[in-house]
C-alpha cells in the first residue's frame, strides 16, 4: 500500500482506525504530561479517552481524502514537569508514536487470530469483510504514524525529541529551522517519487517488524 492510498470503499474502515490512532495518540502526550506534573491538558479536557477533544474534524477530512492530515495538539507546559524539562517534552513527545507503535502490534495480532482461526468464515461476507479490513487498515495507519511522527521534522515529534535531547547551544540553529520545517514537510509529502522513498519506503520496513514483533508474541502464548 501507498503511505497516502486513497480508496472510496475503504473511507469507513480508514476513519475507524484514524480515530483510534489519533484519539490514542493525543491522550498518551495528555497522560505523560500528567504524570510529569503538569495538568495543563487534563484542565482542558484532554486527558481522556473520548476522541470528540482530540479529533480536529478538518484534520481528519483532509486525512481520509488527501495526503495528509492531524489531530488536535495537547497542549503542555513544560515549566510545570517535575525533575529535567527538557527530558520531559522528550518523553511527552515520545508517548504518542510509542502509543501507536502498541496499538500496531495488538491490531495485527487480532488479526493473526481472527484470519488464522477461520472465525470470519461463517459470517456474512461484508461483515467479515469489514472486520477483517479495518483490521488491516488499523495495524497499517498506526505503524504508519508511528514512523512519520519520528521524522525529525517540525513540527512533528521526531523533531522535538531530536531537538530536546540535543545540547542547549544549538537550540538557535533549531528555532531557525522551524519556520522551514512545515513547508519542507509538505514538500516531501506531495513529490510522488520523493514520497515514496522518504516515507514509502520506512513504512515498509517498520510494518514488517511489527508483523514479526506479533508473530513472536503469539509464538509464546500459542
Amino acid at each position: 500500500m501507498d503511505l497516502f492510498h486513497f480508496e472510496w470503499k475503504t473511507v469507513p474502515f480508514r476513519l475507524i482506525a484514524f480515530v483510534i490512532a489519533f484519539t490514542l495518540h493525543e491522550w498518551a502526550h495528555a497522560f505523560v504530561a500528567w504524570k510529569l506534573g503538569d495538568n495543563t491538558a487534563k484542565s482542558e479536557g484532554r486527558l481522556t479517552l473520548n476522541p470528540i477533544p482530540h479529533i480536529d474534524p478538518f484534520g481528519l477530512i483532509l486525512i481520509l481524502f488527501g495526503p495528509f492530515g492531524w489531530a488536535k495538539p495537547v497542549p503542555i507546559n513544560p515549566l510545570h514537569f517535575r525533575g529535567n524539562k527538557r527530558l520531559g517534552i522528550v518523553y511527552v513527545s515520545f508517548a504518542g508514536p510509542l502509543i501507536n507503535l502498541i496499538l500496531a502490534v495488538l491490531f495485527c495480532i487480532v488479526f493473526f487470530l481472527v484470519d488464522g482461526s477461520g472465525v470470519l468464515v461463517g459470517m456474512h461476507e461484508k461483515v467479515a469483510y469489514a472486520i477483517r479490513t479495518t483490521l488491516i487498515f488499523s495495524v497499517w495507519i498506526n505503524t504508519a504514524l508511528f514512523m512519520f511522527n519520528l521524522f525529525p521534522i517540525p513540527p512533528l515529534d521526531g523533531y522535538k525529541i531530536l531537538r530536546f535531547l540535543s545540547p542547549r547551544s544549538w537550540d538557535g540553529k533549531f528555532y531557525n529551522f522551524e519556520v522551514y520545517g512545515p513547508w519542507i514537510l509538505l514538500l516531501l509529502i506531495f513529490i510522488p517519487g520523493v514520497r515514496t522513498i522518504i516515507f514509502g519506503v520506512p513504512h515498509e520496513i517498520v510494518l514488517a517488524w511489527v508483523e514479526q514483533i506479533a508473530i513472536n508474541i503469539l509464538k509464546v502464548f500459542i
